[in-house]
């Protein structure tokens, strides 16, 4: 591992930065998590697939023995003045459990790097370069034809003129090299298309040095154009050459600088066009979307309707997972009622106001679960909801949970449910699913409904919390109940809302006022406040947030992936669903869900 020394782009300090390499030991912090000690390693094949940002290390955890990608800005050295802080023994089992790991790594390394070279695969396997190119729509042969003119150059490339590296600097680059020999611009012209070719220190010594390889390179187009393809690749290959020779002729032809600058353009233009893909032609044409402002939660303000109730708080300890859009305001209004709280999540700047109110802050799920007698769980996705259970520090790294109550908030599907419940029982907890169905507002209002099953016991323990944030709570018996009558609600509610916004875009089109029809529709036997409420909005075009539309369309995914398993027909619902997804993709899916309005009138 070595250092070297950058500049800082806000002063004239300087600040370390560390270059690692496979088998440097360092601590690596995920977001929401405490630094645990690890190792930089070559990607597992199945890691190198995932989506991952910039500047990333694949690191192998240890005591978990699992691969993540890491931000380089979360990597710290294993040895170092900071090491004695971070290897605290008052840190949890799962955390003393990798400490150890690491030390007996050191000592004798041939067990984990065993287990490292065999999740990895052999040691010829693709590399991150491989997957570049195929990325970049390089095929075999410009790969090769690249390393050969690189070969005759004496490893020296020509810079392409007009290449993605130059920028503005077109035209500079053509009148620089209109001075230059003639022989050297068919070879530079030939190249325009190449992407990955790297550039020479200047343009002068870069035409002098690449004339040798033009010429061969000039030699071996008139051969191949000569010869008669007999094979696809061959036709590929005769192709490519034809159009190269017939640039060239064009470069003869136009002895002024500003017949070559015109071919060299046009050549440079075509070549951008071809290897442009589908996808990022569409990624261009994409409308702009401003974002909706994130809500700040307001710790001082109060609810009429909870004001007015009498809730005597329980004397137990409340853990809350996930400070999102509905567990914000629900850990609010549990603070604010007098229940004792403790809370935890990713991002740990949500976390500030509510330790302001009297929270107790935690640093991981699995701390929560230590300091709590109750712990809920409030997150976007089944996904995430598994993650904080089965994953790194989360609630099953506690191996014997004494009897503790987890209640699963997040709008999932029952098999998720029910694997979650399994585990919570295996290690002696017990579970309930709790989902919750409304709005932001009718959260903070304490107007929701709960829809609970899984341990009875559970439920009327949690009795005061739900009395908090619920106006109607239904127990339903086994585990899974709840979270089918939950989904088969969002499928009226999602398909009432498309057929809303479906009746005022034509409304709109017919140029009759919308809030006309809203007007009329609040005298009829079809009116509701949820249809009143989003079809002000739409007329408005205020699409603050209440329900966000990804979460909708998540809802119906979920109950069509239900469906299938029924072999149970849905097609409104599978319409409906990919209107939303359409939505979603015009760049309202952080937006209400009444945003679908959106895509229906235009």
């Amino acid at each position: 591992m070595s250092k070297n020394k950058k500049l800082s782009l806000s002063g004239g300090d300087t600040a370390e930065k560390f270059i690692y390499k496979p088998k440097d030991l360092i601590w690596a912090k995920m977001k929401g998590f405490t630094p645990w000690p690890g190792m930089i390693v070559d990607p597992p094949l199945d890691l190198l697939s995932q989506q991952r940002r910039a500047n990333t290390k694949c690191v192998f955890f240890f005591g978990s023995r699992n691969f993540a990608w890491i931000e380089e800005n979360n990597i710290k050295p294993f040895e170092g003045p900071w090491k004695e802080e971070l290897a605290k023994v008052s840190k949890p089992a799962a955390f003393r459990h990798a400490m150890t790991d690491i030390e007996k790594y050191i000592d004798d390394p041939a067990e984990v790097d065993e287990q490292v070279n065999k999740s990895c695969g052999a040691p010829n396997h693709a590399t991150e370069a491989d997957f570049d190119k195929i990325r970049d729509g390089l095929d075999s042969e410009e790969i090769v034809g690249e390393e050969a003119t690189a070969d005759a150059n004496n490893g020296v490339v020509a810079h392409v003129v007009g290449s993605p590296d130059d920028g503005d600097g077109l035209d500079v680059e053509i009148n620089a090299d209109s001075s230059a020999s003639p022989a050297t611009t068919p070879a530079a012209t030939t190249k325009a298309g190449g992407k990955r070719t790297p550039k020479a220190k200047s343009v002068a010594a870069a035409s002098v040095k690449s004339t040798k390889g033009s010429a061969k390179s000039a030699q071996k187009r008139r051969t191949s154009a000569q010869q008669t393809p007999s094979g696809p690749s061959n036709a590929k290959r005769g192709k490519r050459s034809a159009s190269g020779e017939a640039l060239q002729d064009g470069d003869e032809a136009s002895s002024t600088p500003t017949g070559r600058r015109r071919v060299e353009t046009d050549a440079l233009l075509a070549s951008i066009a071809a290897k442009r893909t589908p996808n990022a032609i569409a990624l261009l044409d994409r409308p702009v979307v401003t974002r909706p402002e994130t809500q700040v939660i307001d710790m001082s303000s109060r609810s009429n309707t909870l004001a007015d109730r009498e809730i005597v708080a329980s004397e137990q300890t409340f853990g809350f997972l996930g400070l999102g859009m509905m567990g914000s305001t629900i850990v609010k209004d549990l603070i604010y009622t007098g229940h004792k709280v403790v809370v935890w999540n990713r991002t740990i700047d949500k976390c500030q106001p509510f330790a302001e109110a009297g929270a107790e802050v935690k640093d991981t799920p699995m701390d929560v679960v230590e300091a709590a007698d109750v712990i809920f769980c409030c997150v976007s996705d089944p996904k995430g909801a598994k993650d904080l259970v089965f994953g790194n520090c989360g609630v099953l790294q506690l191996k014997d949970l004494n009897n503790k109550a987890y209640v699963e908030m997040s709008t999932i599907d029952p098999d998720t449910s029910l694997d979650i419940g399994e585990g919570i029982k295996q290690c002696n907890g017990r579970y309930l699913e709790a989902q919750i169905h409304g709005s932001r507002q009718e959260a903070a209002d304490g107007m929701l409904i709960i829809l609970a099953g899984g341990d009875r016991s559970v439920f009327e323990e949690c009795h005061s919390c739900f009395k908090t944030i619920a106006k109607n709570t239904f127990f339903l018996g086994n585990i899974g109940n709840a979270c089918k009558v939950n989904l088969i609600l969002q499928t009226i509610l999602g398909v009432s809302l498309v057929g809303l916004a479906e009746a005022l875009a034509l409304a709109d089109r017919f140029s009759i006022s919308l809030n006309d029809i809203i007007d009329i529709f609040d005298l009829t036997s079809m009116k509701s406040p949820m249809l009143l409420a989003k079809g002000k909005e739409m007329a408005k075009g205020d699409f603050n947030p209440q329900q966000p539309l990804s979460h909708m369309q998540r809802d119906l995914r979920l109950v069509l992936n239900m469906a299938e398993n029924l072999d149970q027909s849905m097609p409104v619902t599978s319409i409906t669903n990919e209107v939303f997804k359409h939505t979603k993709r015009l760049g309202y899916s952080e937006h209400d869900s009444s945003a679908v309005f959106v895509r229906s009138r235009f």
